[in-house]
């Protein structure tokens, strides 16, 4: 039996990607370059370590001068064949969506719904307008349409907000990230040391 999983979208054949995760663990996902979709079994997002995080930033970047196909109205789980739902979650950086599994199986996510969740982009304001410089290979993230000479905030073809990687965010989501990691393994050693000196405690006073 194969291990390579059918895209949600078009059922090619998925890449399997090892990604460094947290206490050196490896974080197994699937993508598809062709339709820019990335698949989590579980929770591989939350799991993944800044060296993780920075590879997967780095093939999303290597891709995005292709071609995208673009998404279909039925997406199909690649482990049960079932349906996956359209589903609208919040992040800390807005809303953002999910193609969930009615099994949970897992879920799909787009490039830009990943970078969304991430941080790593926001809307083009009428500040950016006046630096066209900075809008270097925008396209639209709801139609695909190729936005070289940008004049409004909003996509000419379909209306939709036309958003931009923003370096400042994924500096500063980076940084959120190792902290909210440190912050967890404090906690784990604070846990740990109490229950060394409950011990501790408990042998001596017999």
């Amino acid at each position: 039996m194969s291990n390579v999983a059918p895209c949600p979208n078009c059922a090619a054949g998925m890449a399997r990607l090892s990604l460094a995760a947290h206490y050196g663990a490896v974080v197994e996902i699937d993508h598809c370059a062709a339709c820019r979709l990335l698949w989590f079994d579980q929770m591989e997002t939350a799991n993944l370590a800044r060296d993780g995080l920075l590879e997967l930033f780095r093939l999303i970047a290597a891709t995005e001068a292709d071609a995208e196909r673009p998404l279909s109205e039925r997406l199909q789980c690649p482990r049960c064949s079932g349906p996956l739902d359209r589903i609208h979650n919040m992040s800390r950086y807005g809303r953002m969506i999910h193609y969930r599994c009615r099994k949970a199986d897992g879920h799909a996510v787009t490039h830009v719904q990943f970078l969304a969740e991430k941080g790593l982009l926001r809307d083009v304001t009428k500040a950016d307008l006046a630096q066209q410089n900075r809008l270097v290979a925008v396209s639209c993230r709801q139609c695909g349409a190729p936005l070289h000479a940008l004049r409004d905030c909003n996509c000419p073809y379909c209306g939709a907000p036309v958003v931009m990687l923003d370096i400042e965010r994924a500096v500063e989501s980076l940084a959120g990230h190792d902290r909210e990691r440190q912050d967890f393994d404090a906690q784990k050693n604070a846990e740990r040391d109490a229950l060394i000196e409950h011990l501790m405690a408990t042998l001596g006073g017999r």
